[in-house]
């Protein structure tokens, strides 16, 4: 988008709906649903801070945020867009929520948290001094592992090498920025105030983020729905692209979870 800190593409046509990616991927881990959505969507396909073409951020949680909602403005996206995000990008979205509920409509938190506690900082801690001191390939092997399962690395070998080749694309200064945004984010004391219909998914096998901070957010958030997808770890949408679109269908209103398309 012209003129914007933030780059997207969008496809489709229909009511607009806004993806973020996650911390260990780019915007390309949505085109397995991305073709399903975009049948009954706008899907804008969006690089968080730092990623692709978009402009870097301070390591402020509320910042990306801010990013993001300059960026519905700056396309002139209508206030019942809805916002889906996976693991970063599910926090940058709860953020929104909190800073800008206003300015869009439902919102899906994939893999998702409020906060992390002490020990799950730490990897955040240990992703940042390795990447910034070894770059991109400091991380790669410890990062994909926290995206799939074991299980699923087994059964697709493919998938540990596509992965390493996005995370080296990224840049490391802006990744280890946003672990420590990440390790710093606390946005517990918020959860009351988020007043957008809110659906929580998470893989019962999500190491990232797991269970537990997906009851926190749908404990705590208003209404909440939370659905636990089985044998999947922190990115559904690669690891189990049907499962997520019969998961999100009925909450965003899709006639149907058709299967995706892949390229």
């Amino acid at each position: 988008m012209t003129g914007s800190p933030i780059t997207a593409t969008a496809v489709g046509e229909g009511p607009d709906l806004v993806l973020l990616h996650s911390l260990l991927t780019d915007r390309g881990v949505w085109d397995p649903v991305v073709p399903a959505l975009a049948r009954e969507r706008r899907v804008w396909v969006v690089d968080l801070p730092g990623y692709g073409g978009s402009e870097p951020a301070p390591a402020d949680i509320g910042v990306h945020a801010d990013r993001i909602a300059a960026f519905l403005d700056d396309g002139d996206l209508p206030e019942d867009t809805d916002v889906m995000g996976n693991g970063l990008g599910a926090v940058v979205a709860l953020a929104l929520a909190v800073r800008h509920g206003a300015r869009f409509g439902k919102l899906v938190l994939a893999g998702g948290a409020a906060q992390f506690p002490r020990e799950a900082k730490q990897p955040f801690v240990t992703m940042a001094e390795r990447v910034r001191a070894d770059g991109m390939a400091g991380i790669v092997d410890l990062a994909v592992r926290r995206i799939f399962t074991e299980d699923y690395l087994a059964a697709h070998p493919d998938a540990l090498e596509e992965r390493r080749a996005v995370l080296l694309r990224s840049d490391p200064e802006a990744f280890a920025s946003a672990c420590d945004a990440l390790r710093a984010v606390d946005l517990r004391d918020d959860l009351g105030n988020v007043g957008n219909p809110t659906l929580v998914v998470v893989g019962d096998a999500d190491q990232a983020t797991p269970l537990a901070r997906a009851r926190e957010l749908a404990d705590n958030i208003a209404g909440a729905q939370l659905v636990v997808l089985p044998d999947c770890a922190h990115a559904p949408q690669l690891q189990q692209p049907s499962e997520l679109l019969a998961a999100i269908a009925p909450f965003l209103d899709l006639a149907s979870a058709a299967a995706p398309t892949t390229a």
